[in-house]
């Protein structure tokens, strides 16, 4: 009797690339599908370009919308040395230090939109890359750390973006260049100086969600050695340690 030869099934056609602006908003709205397709593709040209645009936008917006003289006696009044400083002068002296501090701080602003998150994330990058390979013994390279954290921080490109009407529609005399959207409780508290301000910037929520991508992020680039819990104790460890370096040396120089 003649037998009928059963072929194999077809595999499954593979998936095509995910392209970069997929990717952006992938990470959005499916970050575990999207992180897992970045880090076998780990391309972020355009994720890093849309960034940088987004931050020259809200650093030129923030140059010609806020009152820098304002900030810069604020600032000067948030630090005990500079205040002795500044007291010490004549009125007229007085006036011209506040000026060139209102100058000094613009420029780092305008300048701060063109190079900030290229030096931020290469900074990022390396702490959490080490930080992973040390406690959790990931294998994976710098390049997919590099990108895994350039999309994990496009929630703040967003909160960036969302700042830039705002600024524009603000009381130039009520923004703070440095923390200019109300979404943490620094911003929400107003009045707030001295080290204590460090922490409760740090709790910012979209600060937050890019802490969750990271972690969902480096644990899609080695689920078995880094799987999503052990992932998430490592990014909140780093970012807690991150945040009582920096309140540290502000209670010193408070």
């Amino acid at each position: 009797m003649a037998t009928t030869a059963v072929g194999a099934p077809d595999p499954a056609p593979e998936q095509p690339p995910r392209g970069q602006i997929s990717s952006i908003v992938g990470v959005i709205f499916a970050p575990s599908k999207t992180f897992a397709d970045i880090v076998k593709r780990p391309q972020w040209m355009v994720a890093v370009s849309i960034m940088i645009v987004i931050s020259i936008g809200l650093s030129f917006t923030l140059a010609q919308r806020a009152d820098w003289v304002e900030v810069a006696k604020d600032q000067i009044s948030k630090s005990k040395f500079a205040s002795r400083q500044i007291d010490q002068l004549p009125e007229q002296q007085k006036a011209q230090a506040f000026e060139q501090a209102a100058r000094r701080s613009k420029i780092v602003r305008e300048v701060r939109g063109f190079i900030g998150w290229p030096i931020l994330l290469l900074f990022v990058t390396g702490i959490y890359f080490g930080a992973f390979k040390l406690l959790g013994g990931i294998r994976t390279n710098f390049a997919t750390a590099f990108a895994i954290c350039i999309f994990a921080h496009l929630p703040v490109a967003i909160r960036e973006l969302l700042a830039i009407p705002v600024n524009l529609v603000k009381d130039p005399s009520l923004i703070d260049p440095e923390n200019f959207l109300a979404s943490n409780p620094a911003a929400l508290i107003g009045d707030v100086s001295g080290w204590s301000a460090v922490p409760l910037t740090a709790l910012d929520i979209f600060s937050l969600w890019s802490l969750a991508l990271l972690a969902i992020g480096f644990s899609a680039a080695d689920p078995k050695k880094v799987p999503l819990g052990k992932s998430f104790g490592i990014v909140l460890g780093v970012w807690a340690s991150i945040m009582l370096f920096f309140t540290m040396i502000a209670w010193i120089f408070s």
